[in-house]
């Protein structure tokens, strides 16, 4: 018994990730390029530079919050996707509530806790659809790609596709095209309000630790009936693999985004 209850304790962390761990990395990385280009920001402009994207970035990363609340069944009881005077640096917010004893309104959480990162990568690639048609066609290989099991060449196919997608915006042709220029800076602002904050996280954290107990109950009777689901958790990985190569899109804009705040601040302060 104690062994079935550690097979399915390995099992369950290792499935865990499988389903969450495409997520959990790109918030992670989004939010270390947005804090420090927030600070490069901050120090040249104070607030008004956060608020000069935030018109634009805020809503959408309420927007993914406020959708997620509804598809998972959570009541909102009042939501704000943007203001002008914020309070506590506190732009737009979502407050939710949700049946305790609902297995998916609490699962619920972790993806509610996430949505900024769907809903800023579904604009970043409306926009792509409607200003850079041609880059869009580049992007679409990305529909077309078939990641087997994951290892170090599914990761170097993932980076080459947005290698190619990076080359394809930043052509000749579209840095002379007005379309380019719209999208670059609706590209900046949408990217630049993606990060998740600590109560998005907060949230995140309640539906991850349920996910883990209903996968680690799952298995602990799988391996007791002898049953095999490792399958079905294979599928969900391959889902999460296409959800990182689709959200390299949000991190490539959040890098640009750093890169020219540094640039600009290292002008201001003659560090260059």
């Amino acid at each position: 018994m104690g062994n079935i209850l550690f097979d399915a304790l390995k099992l369950s962390l290792l499935e865990t990730f499988c389903v969450t761990g495409a997520l959990i990395l790109t918030g992670i990385l989004l939010g270390i390029l947005e804090h420090r280009a927030n600070f490069y920001i901050q120090s040249i402009f104070g607030m008004k530079g956060i608020m000069l994207t935030s018109w634009i970035g805020t809503p959408i990363h309420e927007s993914g919050h406020l959708l997620m609340c509804y598809l998972f069944k959570h009541k909102v009881s009042e939501f704000k996707l943007f203001t002008l005077k914020p309070r506590d640096g506190v732009l737009g917010y979502v407050n939710h509530s949700w049946n305790s004893k609902s297995l998916y309104q609490n699962i619920g959480n972790f993806f509610i806790g996430m949505g900024p990162i769907f809903s800023g990568t579904a604009a970043l690639i409306l926009g792509m659809y409607l200003f850079l048609p041609d880059s869009f066609s580049t992007f679409s290989n990305y529909l077309s790609f078939e990641p087997g099991k994951p290892d170090s060449q599914t990761l170097a196919d993932i980076f080459m596709l947005t290698i190619q997608l990076f080359k394809s915006i930043f052509t000749a042709e579209n840095l002379a095209s007005p379309g380019f220029l719209i999208y670059f800076a609706l590209a900046i602002a949408i990217s630049s309000h993606i990060a998740l904050s600590k109560e998005d996280l907060k949230g995140a954290g309640r539906g991850l630790i349920t996910i883990f107990f209903f996968i680690l109950l799952v298995n602990a009777f799988a391996l007791l009936l002898n049953t095999d689901f490792s399958g079905f958790f294979m599928r969900i990985l391959v889902l999460n693999i296409y959800m990182l190569a689709f959200s390299m899109i949000s991190v490539v804009f959040s890098l640009i985004r750093l890169v020219l705040s540094a640039f600009v601040y290292m002008l201001v302060h003659k560090i260059i």
